[in-house]
Protein backbone atom coordinates (compact mmCIF):
# COMPACT_ATOMS: atom_id res chain seq x y z
CA UNK A 1 0.00 0.00 0.00
CA UNK A 2 2.92 2.14 1.01
CA UNK A 3 5.33 2.77 -1.66
CA UNK A 4 9.01 1.67 -0.55
CA UNK A 5 11.84 4.70 -0.30
CA UNK A 6 13.39 6.00 -3.43
CA UNK A 7 16.47 5.13 -1.73
CA UNK A 8 18.87 1.87 -1.42
CA UNK A 9 21.36 1.64 0.12
CA UNK A 10 24.16 -1.38 -0.20
CA UNK A 11 27.21 -2.33 1.65
CA UNK A 12 28.87 -5.90 2.45
CA UNK A 13 29.65 -4.11 5.84
CA UNK A 14 26.79 -3.63 8.51
CA UNK A 15 28.87 -1.30 10.54
CA UNK A 16 29.58 0.98 7.36
CA UNK A 17 25.98 0.52 6.15
CA UNK A 18 24.74 1.86 9.13
CA UNK A 19 26.77 4.60 8.85
CA UNK A 20 25.52 5.88 5.56
CA UNK A 21 21.67 5.24 6.82
CA UNK A 22 22.68 7.22 9.70
CA UNK A 23 23.79 9.90 7.63
CA UNK A 24 20.44 9.71 5.35
CA UNK A 25 18.18 9.55 8.36
CA UNK A 26 19.54 12.83 10.57
CA UNK A 27 18.84 14.81 6.79
CA UNK A 28 15.36 13.15 6.55
CA UNK A 29 15.34 11.18 3.94
CA UNK A 30 14.05 7.96 3.71
CA UNK A 31 16.29 4.92 3.02
CA UNK A 32 16.51 1.30 2.55
CA UNK A 33 19.80 -0.60 3.46
CA UNK A 34 20.41 -3.89 1.89
CA UNK A 35 23.50 -6.15 2.98
CA UNK A 36 25.61 -7.48 0.18
CA UNK A 37 26.06 -11.14 0.82
CA UNK A 38 29.21 -12.60 -0.30
CA UNK A 39 28.90 -16.00 2.17
CA UNK A 40 26.12 -17.68 1.31
CA UNK A 41 26.16 -19.40 -2.37
CA UNK A 42 22.52 -19.50 -2.53
CA UNK A 43 21.84 -15.64 -2.59
CA UNK A 44 23.63 -14.02 -5.66
CA UNK A 45 24.79 -10.56 -3.98
CA UNK A 46 21.20 -9.10 -2.58
CA UNK A 47 18.43 -11.19 -0.86
CA UNK A 48 15.88 -11.27 -3.32
CA UNK A 49 13.03 -11.12 -0.55
CA UNK A 50 14.42 -7.49 0.68
CA UNK A 51 14.41 -6.03 -3.38
CA UNK A 52 12.04 -3.59 -3.20
CA UNK A 53 10.00 -2.57 -5.95
CA UNK A 54 12.00 -1.81 -8.77
CA UNK A 55 9.44 1.20 -10.12
CA UNK A 56 10.49 3.61 -7.04
CA UNK A 57 14.22 2.87 -7.43
CA UNK A 58 15.92 6.31 -8.02
CA UNK A 59 19.42 6.57 -6.08
CA UNK A 60 21.36 3.66 -4.98
CA UNK A 61 24.58 3.91 -2.69
CA UNK A 62 27.18 1.31 -2.84
CA UNK A 63 30.14 0.02 -1.59
CA UNK A 64 32.19 -0.11 -4.68
CA UNK A 65 34.20 -3.14 -3.42
CA UNK A 66 31.12 -5.34 -2.67
CA UNK A 67 33.53 -8.65 -2.80
CA UNK A 68 36.01 -7.20 -0.21
CA UNK A 69 38.88 -8.19 -3.09
CA UNK A 70 42.32 -7.45 -2.12
CA UNK A 71 44.56 -4.69 -3.93
CA UNK A 72 41.11 -4.36 -6.82
CA UNK A 73 41.77 -3.58 -10.04
CA UNK A 74 38.11 -2.06 -11.91
CA UNK A 75 38.00 -5.79 -13.69
CA UNK A 76 37.48 -7.37 -10.01
CA UNK A 77 34.99 -4.52 -9.12
CA UNK A 78 32.57 -4.23 -11.77
CA UNK A 79 31.51 -7.48 -12.41
CA UNK A 80 29.72 -7.27 -8.27
CA UNK A 81 28.75 -4.04 -9.44
CA UNK A 82 26.36 -5.39 -12.09
CA UNK A 83 25.04 -8.21 -10.85
CA UNK A 84 23.96 -6.54 -7.72
CA UNK A 85 22.32 -3.62 -10.23
CA UNK A 86 20.76 -6.64 -12.24
CA UNK A 87 19.06 -7.81 -8.97
CA UNK A 88 17.95 -4.72 -8.57
CA UNK A 89 16.04 -4.91 -11.84
CA UNK A 90 15.37 -1.26 -11.97
CA UNK A 91 12.92 0.60 -14.43
CA UNK A 92 13.37 4.21 -14.20
CA UNK A 93 16.21 6.51 -13.89
CA UNK A 94 18.50 6.42 -11.40
CA UNK A 95 21.68 8.11 -9.82
CA UNK A 96 24.27 5.89 -8.88
CA UNK A 97 26.41 7.05 -6.06
CA UNK A 98 29.69 5.33 -4.76
CA UNK A 99 30.60 5.00 -1.06
CA UNK A 100 34.30 3.71 -1.38
CA UNK A 101 37.52 4.29 -0.32
CA UNK A 102 38.12 3.54 -4.16
CA UNK A 103 37.45 6.61 -4.98
CA UNK A 104 40.03 6.53 -7.97
CA UNK A 105 38.66 3.58 -9.39
CA UNK A 106 35.10 4.54 -10.14
CA UNK A 107 35.22 6.45 -13.47
CA UNK A 108 37.31 3.29 -14.74
CA UNK A 109 35.01 0.78 -13.07
CA UNK A 110 31.74 3.11 -14.58
CA UNK A 111 33.60 3.07 -18.37
CA UNK A 112 33.58 -0.76 -18.26
CA UNK A 113 30.03 -1.15 -16.65
CA UNK A 114 28.64 0.72 -19.87
CA UNK A 115 31.12 -1.25 -22.40
CA UNK A 116 30.30 -4.70 -21.02
CA UNK A 117 27.12 -4.73 -19.68
CA UNK A 118 24.87 -1.87 -21.42
CA UNK A 119 22.68 -5.03 -22.51
CA UNK A 120 22.19 -6.32 -19.49
CA UNK A 121 22.32 -4.19 -16.54
CA UNK A 122 20.34 -0.68 -16.18
CA UNK A 123 22.56 2.58 -16.45
CA UNK A 124 22.71 4.96 -14.17
CA UNK A 125 21.52 8.53 -15.55
CA UNK A 126 24.82 9.95 -13.50
CA UNK A 127 26.62 8.65 -11.03
CA UNK A 128 28.98 10.13 -8.27
CA UNK A 129 31.42 9.68 -5.30
CA UNK A 130 31.20 9.82 -1.98
CA UNK A 131 34.93 9.22 -0.23
CA UNK A 132 34.80 7.32 2.60
CA UNK A 133 38.13 8.15 3.82
CA UNK A 134 37.42 11.56 3.33
CA UNK A 135 33.70 12.09 4.78
CA UNK A 136 33.18 8.96 7.47
CA UNK A 137 34.74 10.95 10.28
CA UNK A 138 32.77 14.25 9.05
CA UNK A 139 29.03 13.61 9.55
CA UNK A 140 28.28 17.49 8.41
CA UNK A 141 30.31 17.25 5.32
CA UNK A 142 28.76 13.63 4.85
CA UNK A 143 24.99 15.08 5.23
CA UNK A 144 25.62 17.71 2.56
CA UNK A 145 26.58 15.36 -0.28
CA UNK A 146 24.00 13.74 0.51
CA UNK A 147 21.69 16.39 0.11
CA UNK A 148 23.30 17.53 -2.96
CA UNK A 149 22.97 13.60 -4.79
CA UNK A 150 19.87 15.08 -6.57
CA UNK A 151 20.69 18.61 -7.51
CA UNK A 152 23.88 17.28 -9.55
CA UNK A 153 22.35 16.57 -12.07
CA UNK A 154 19.19 19.36 -13.41
CA UNK A 155 17.36 16.76 -15.60
CA UNK A 156 17.13 14.11 -12.74
CA UNK A 157 16.39 16.95 -10.24
CA UNK A 158 13.47 18.17 -12.31
CA UNK A 159 11.97 15.11 -13.17
CA UNK A 160 12.22 14.00 -9.40
CA UNK A 161 10.67 17.30 -8.41
CA UNK A 162 7.58 16.38 -11.73
CA UNK A 163 7.34 12.99 -9.69
CA UNK A 164 6.94 14.68 -6.15
CA UNK A 165 4.67 16.85 -7.61
CA UNK A 166 2.34 14.59 -8.89
CA UNK A 167 1.94 12.44 -5.45
CA UNK A 168 1.54 15.67 -3.25
CA UNK A 169 -0.89 16.78 -6.00
CA UNK A 170 -3.44 13.11 -5.43
CA UNK A 171 -2.71 13.94 -1.59
CA UNK A 172 -3.92 17.40 -1.88
CA UNK A 173 -6.64 16.26 -4.11
CA UNK A 174 -7.55 13.59 -1.19
CA UNK A 175 -7.40 16.06 1.20
CA UNK A 176 -10.13 18.15 -0.16
CA UNK A 177 -12.43 15.48 -0.93
CA UNK A 178 -12.11 14.54 3.14
CA UNK A 179 -12.64 18.02 3.55
CA UNK A 180 -16.00 18.53 1.81
CA UNK A 181 -17.33 15.40 3.53
CA UNK A 182 -16.78 16.92 6.44
CA UNK A 183 -18.65 20.18 5.74
CA UNK A 184 -21.56 18.54 4.23
CA UNK A 185 -23.74 17.88 6.83
CA UNK A 186 -21.81 19.81 9.47
CA UNK A 187 -21.60 17.22 12.15
CA UNK A 188 -17.75 16.48 12.31
CA UNK A 189 -17.39 12.32 13.66
CA UNK A 190 -16.04 9.54 12.21
CA UNK A 191 -18.97 7.23 11.00
CA UNK A 192 -20.57 11.13 9.24
CA UNK A 193 -17.36 11.42 7.40
CA UNK A 194 -16.94 8.57 6.41
CA UNK A 195 -20.99 8.27 4.83
CA UNK A 196 -20.45 11.78 3.22
CA UNK A 197 -17.36 10.34 1.79
CA UNK A 198 -18.38 7.37 0.23
CA UNK A 199 -21.53 8.99 -1.76
CA UNK A 200 -19.19 11.72 -3.00
CA UNK A 201 -16.80 9.10 -4.73
CA UNK A 202 -19.97 7.27 -5.44
CA UNK A 203 -21.03 10.12 -7.14
CA UNK A 204 -18.08 11.10 -9.23
CA UNK A 205 -17.48 7.80 -10.11
CA UNK A 206 -21.40 7.43 -11.89
CA UNK A 207 -20.84 10.60 -13.55
CA UNK A 208 -17.63 9.62 -14.65
CA UNK A 209 -18.05 6.76 -16.57
CA UNK A 210 -21.88 5.99 -16.61
CA UNK A 211 -23.98 3.70 -13.65
CA UNK A 212 -23.73 0.33 -15.54
CA UNK A 213 -19.89 1.17 -16.56
CA UNK A 214 -19.16 2.33 -12.98
CA UNK A 215 -20.75 -0.98 -11.73
CA UNK A 216 -18.66 -2.93 -13.64
CA UNK A 217 -15.33 -1.04 -13.64
CA UNK A 218 -15.45 1.16 -10.04
CA UNK A 219 -11.87 1.61 -10.06
CA UNK A 220 -11.84 3.31 -13.48
CA UNK A 221 -14.64 5.35 -12.74
CA UNK A 222 -13.36 6.97 -9.48
CA UNK A 223 -9.99 7.30 -10.97
CA UNK A 224 -11.44 8.94 -14.04
CA UNK A 225 -13.95 11.37 -12.29
CA UNK A 226 -10.72 12.30 -9.63
CA UNK A 227 -8.41 13.00 -12.97
CA UNK A 228 -9.51 16.46 -13.80
CA UNK A 229 -9.26 17.40 -10.09
CA UNK A 230 -5.38 15.90 -10.00
CA UNK A 231 -4.75 17.77 -13.15
CA UNK A 232 -5.57 21.34 -12.23
CA UNK A 233 -3.92 20.44 -8.25
CA UNK A 234 -0.56 19.49 -10.20
CA UNK A 235 -0.55 23.28 -12.04
CA UNK A 236 -1.62 25.32 -9.20
CA UNK A 237 0.86 23.00 -7.08
CA UNK A 238 4.19 24.55 -8.56
CA UNK A 239 7.16 26.32 -6.77
CA UNK A 240 8.51 29.22 -7.95
CA UNK A 241 11.71 28.03 -9.22
CA UNK A 242 10.07 25.56 -11.46
CA UNK A 243 10.23 27.09 -14.91
CA UNK A 244 14.49 27.60 -13.77
CA UNK A 245 14.36 23.92 -13.16
CA UNK A 246 13.63 22.84 -16.68
CA UNK A 247 15.11 26.06 -18.60
CA UNK A 248 18.61 24.45 -16.97
CA UNK A 249 17.72 20.89 -17.67
CA UNK A 250 16.84 21.34 -20.92
CA UNK A 251 18.43 24.05 -23.06
CA UNK A 252 17.10 22.86 -26.34
CA UNK A 253 13.28 23.97 -24.77
CA UNK A 254 11.72 26.30 -26.58
CA UNK A 255 13.79 26.10 -29.88
CA UNK A 256 12.38 24.00 -32.88
CA UNK A 257 14.08 20.61 -32.94
CA UNK A 258 14.49 18.71 -35.84
CA UNK A 259 13.40 14.87 -34.36
CA UNK A 260 14.29 11.87 -36.30
CA UNK A 261 11.60 9.26 -37.08
CA UNK A 262 12.56 6.88 -34.72
CA UNK A 263 11.77 9.51 -31.83
CA UNK A 264 9.11 10.54 -33.65
CA UNK A 265 7.31 6.88 -33.63
CA UNK A 266 7.94 6.27 -30.27
CA UNK A 267 6.23 9.38 -29.11
CA UNK A 268 3.42 9.01 -30.73
CA UNK A 269 2.70 5.61 -29.20
CA UNK A 270 3.43 7.14 -26.48
CA UNK A 271 0.89 10.03 -26.71
CA UNK A 272 -1.77 7.93 -28.43
CA UNK A 273 -1.98 4.03 -28.81
CA UNK A 274 -1.48 1.62 -25.80
CA UNK A 275 -0.72 -1.69 -27.11
CA UNK A 276 -3.36 -4.68 -25.92
CA UNK A 277 -3.26 -8.41 -24.77
CA UNK A 278 -5.27 -10.66 -26.78
CA UNK A 279 -7.60 -11.20 -24.14
CA UNK A 280 -8.78 -6.78 -24.32
CA UNK A 281 -12.49 -6.61 -24.97
CA UNK A 282 -13.07 -6.43 -29.20
CA UNK A 283 -15.99 -3.85 -28.00
CA UNK A 284 -13.68 -1.25 -25.92
CA UNK A 285 -13.95 2.15 -26.72
CA UNK A 286 -10.91 3.08 -29.71
CA UNK A 287 -9.82 -0.74 -29.98
CA UNK A 288 -8.56 -2.01 -33.44
CA UNK A 289 -8.79 -4.82 -34.42
CA UNK A 290 -7.27 -6.85 -37.09
CA UNK A 291 -9.17 -8.57 -39.66
CA UNK A 292 -9.43 -12.80 -38.99
CA UNK A 293 -7.37 -13.72 -42.51
CA UNK A 294 -7.89 -17.01 -42.23
CA UNK A 295 -11.67 -16.75 -42.30
CA UNK A 296 -11.58 -14.39 -45.39
CA UNK A 297 -9.72 -16.58 -47.06
CA UNK A 298 -12.28 -19.99 -46.58
CA UNK A 299 -14.25 -17.41 -49.26
CA UNK A 300 -12.67 -14.32 -50.36
CA UNK A 301 -16.68 -13.23 -51.89
CA UNK A 302 -17.39 -13.13 -48.27
CA UNK A 303 -15.10 -9.84 -48.07
CA UNK A 304 -16.51 -8.20 -51.50
CA UNK A 305 -20.15 -8.82 -50.37
CA UNK A 306 -19.63 -7.40 -47.13
CA UNK A 307 -17.76 -4.27 -47.93
CA UNK A 308 -18.56 -3.90 -51.60
CA UNK A 309 -14.89 -4.44 -53.05
CA UNK A 310 -12.00 -7.13 -52.56
CA UNK A 311 -9.16 -6.49 -49.72
CA UNK A 312 -6.64 -5.31 -52.74
CA UNK A 313 -8.91 -2.93 -54.47
CA UNK A 314 -9.72 -1.47 -51.12
CA UNK A 315 -6.12 -1.31 -50.18
CA UNK A 316 -5.52 0.57 -53.28
CA UNK A 317 -8.25 3.20 -53.62
CA UNK A 318 -7.95 3.48 -49.89
CA UNK A 319 -4.31 3.05 -48.27
CA UNK A 320 -1.60 3.23 -50.82
CA UNK A 321 -1.03 4.36 -54.68
CA UNK A 322 -1.70 1.64 -56.92
CA UNK A 323 -0.20 3.88 -59.73
CA UNK A 324 3.69 3.26 -60.57
CA UNK A 325 6.26 1.88 -62.57
CA UNK A 326 6.50 -2.40 -63.69
CA UNK A 327 10.18 -2.15 -61.42
CA UNK A 328 7.56 -1.45 -58.54
CA UNK A 329 5.57 -4.36 -59.13
CA UNK A 330 7.15 -6.63 -56.88
CA UNK A 331 7.41 -4.01 -53.85
CA UNK A 332 3.86 -3.06 -54.10
CA UNK A 333 3.12 -6.91 -54.00
CA UNK A 334 4.94 -6.95 -50.81
CA UNK A 335 3.06 -4.11 -49.27
CA UNK A 336 -0.23 -5.77 -49.76
CA UNK A 337 1.15 -9.14 -48.34
CA UNK A 338 2.36 -7.12 -45.37
CA UNK A 339 -0.16 -4.72 -44.52
CA UNK A 340 -2.86 -5.25 -41.48
CA UNK A 341 -6.35 -4.45 -42.63
CA UNK A 342 -8.37 -4.08 -39.32
CA UNK A 343 -11.06 -2.29 -37.99
CA UNK A 344 -11.34 0.54 -35.24
CA UNK A 345 -14.07 0.81 -32.58
CA UNK A 346 -14.88 4.55 -32.62
CA UNK A 347 -18.70 4.64 -31.02
CA UNK A 348 -19.40 7.66 -29.22
CA UNK A 349 -18.24 8.46 -25.65
CA UNK A 350 -21.41 9.35 -24.05
CA UNK A 351 -22.85 5.84 -25.48
CA UNK A 352 -20.12 4.25 -23.96
CA UNK A 353 -20.72 5.74 -20.34
CA UNK A 354 -24.67 4.69 -20.70
CA UNK A 355 -23.93 1.26 -22.12
CA UNK A 356 -26.73 2.43 -24.73
CA UNK A 357 -24.68 0.65 -27.30
CA UNK A 358 -26.50 -1.81 -29.11
CA UNK A 359 -24.44 -2.37 -32.59
CA UNK A 360 -20.43 -0.82 -31.95
CA UNK A 361 -19.44 1.04 -34.81
CA UNK A 362 -16.23 0.38 -36.58
CA UNK A 363 -14.35 2.13 -39.24
CA UNK A 364 -11.38 0.47 -41.50
CA UNK A 365 -8.24 0.93 -40.98
CA UNK A 366 -5.25 -0.49 -42.76
CA UNK A 367 -1.33 -0.59 -40.82
CA UNK A 368 1.39 -0.15 -43.31
CA UNK A 369 4.95 -1.61 -42.26
CA UNK A 370 6.72 2.12 -42.69
CA UNK A 371 9.35 0.62 -45.32
CA UNK A 372 6.23 0.85 -47.66
CA UNK A 373 5.88 4.84 -46.58
CA UNK A 374 6.58 5.95 -50.14
CA UNK A 375 3.66 4.46 -51.62
CA UNK A 376 1.04 5.94 -48.88
CA UNK A 377 1.93 9.16 -50.95
CA UNK A 378 -0.73 10.36 -53.89
CA UNK A 379 0.60 12.24 -56.47
CA UNK A 380 -1.46 14.00 -59.34
CA UNK A 381 0.51 15.83 -62.01
CA UNK A 382 2.45 18.31 -60.71
CA UNK A 383 0.69 19.13 -57.75
CA UNK A 384 3.05 18.30 -53.79
CA UNK A 385 2.22 14.70 -53.23
CA UNK A 386 -0.64 14.19 -50.79
CA UNK A 387 -1.09 12.01 -47.57
CA UNK A 388 -4.17 10.65 -47.78
CA UNK A 389 -5.96 9.55 -51.25
CA UNK A 390 -9.26 11.56 -50.20
CA UNK A 391 -10.42 13.82 -48.09
CA UNK A 392 -12.52 11.10 -45.95
CA UNK A 393 -9.44 9.22 -44.72
CA UNK A 394 -7.29 9.96 -41.64
CA UNK A 395 -3.68 9.72 -41.19
CA UNK A 396 -2.13 8.86 -38.11
CA UNK A 397 1.45 10.29 -37.25
CA UNK A 398 3.57 7.59 -37.33
CA UNK A 399 3.29 4.70 -34.42
CA UNK A 400 5.25 1.80 -33.04
CA UNK A 401 3.48 -1.47 -32.26
CA UNK A 402 5.31 -4.82 -31.27
CA UNK A 403 8.54 -2.81 -32.00
CA UNK A 404 7.68 -2.07 -35.57
CA UNK A 405 7.10 1.50 -36.88
CA UNK A 406 3.59 1.79 -38.96
CA UNK A 407 1.55 4.22 -40.87
CA UNK A 408 -2.07 3.73 -40.17
CA UNK A 409 -4.38 5.34 -42.09
CA UNK A 410 -8.35 4.64 -41.64
CA UNK A 411 -11.23 5.30 -44.61
CA UNK A 412 -14.41 6.62 -43.42
CA UNK A 413 -16.21 5.70 -46.51
CA UNK A 414 -15.96 2.06 -44.94
CA UNK A 415 -17.98 1.68 -41.97
CA UNK A 416 -19.83 -1.08 -40.02
CA UNK A 417 -21.76 -2.27 -36.90
CA UNK A 418 -20.97 -5.82 -35.74
CA UNK A 419 -21.32 -7.27 -32.54
CA UNK A 420 -17.93 -8.21 -31.98
CA UNK A 421 -17.69 -11.12 -29.98
CA UNK A 422 -19.76 -12.99 -32.28
CA UNK A 423 -18.13 -11.54 -35.41
CA UNK A 424 -16.21 -14.44 -37.20
CA UNK A 425 -14.62 -11.11 -39.14
CA UNK A 426 -12.52 -9.83 -36.04
CA UNK A 427 -9.04 -10.87 -35.16
CA UNK A 428 -7.20 -10.25 -32.24
CA UNK A 429 -7.23 -6.91 -30.76
CA UNK A 430 -3.75 -5.04 -31.50
CA UNK A 431 -3.91 -2.09 -30.01
CA UNK A 432 -6.38 0.71 -28.33
CA UNK A 433 -5.93 4.48 -29.72
CA UNK A 434 -6.14 7.06 -26.30
CA UNK A 435 -8.85 9.58 -25.93
CA UNK A 436 -7.30 12.92 -27.31
CA UNK A 437 -6.93 11.63 -31.05
CA UNK A 438 -9.88 9.46 -31.07
CA UNK A 439 -11.67 12.59 -30.61
CA UNK A 440 -10.13 13.66 -33.43
CA UNK A 441 -11.24 10.91 -35.72
CA UNK A 442 -15.06 11.21 -34.33
CA UNK A 443 -14.76 15.22 -35.07
CA UNK A 444 -13.03 14.52 -38.59
CA UNK A 445 -15.08 11.76 -39.41
CA UNK A 446 -18.18 13.59 -38.37
CA UNK A 447 -17.08 16.22 -40.87
CA UNK A 448 -16.59 14.31 -43.79
CA UNK A 449 -20.26 12.58 -43.19
CA UNK A 450 -21.61 15.70 -43.28
CA UNK A 451 -20.26 17.46 -46.05
CA UNK A 452 -23.25 19.14 -48.16
CA UNK A 453 -24.46 17.48 -51.80
CA UNK A 454 -25.66 20.77 -53.66
CA UNK A 455 -27.50 20.63 -57.06
CA UNK A 456 -27.12 23.71 -58.69
CA UNK A 457 -27.26 25.42 -62.28
CA UNK A 458 -24.91 28.33 -63.51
Amino acid sequence: MFSSPSIILVDDNQQELETIKKSFFEVGMACLPLKYINDDPNINGIDPEKIPSSENLRVIVTDLNLTEAPNPKPVDLVGPLATMLQALDIKGPYILCVWSKLSNLVDDVMELLQTRYHNSCPLPFHYSVISKSELSEDPDALQSKVESLVSENTLFDALLQWEYRVSAAAKRTTNELFSLAKSIDGIDSIDSSLSQLKIILSGIGNEALGIKNASDNPALAVESGLTPVLEDQLRTFSPDNLDEKWRDALPDLGRKLSLNNSIKSKLNTFYHVEEVCGDYPKSGRGIFVSLNKSFVEQDPNKFKNRLGKGESSIINEEFINPIGSKEDKAFRDKARGEIILGFLEVSPVCDHAQRKIKLPRYVLGALIPEEFEKLTYFISGSETPRIRSHEGIYRFPNIKIRNNSFIFKLSFKYQIGAQPDDNKWFGEPIFRVKDQILSAISFNGAQYESRPGLVSFW
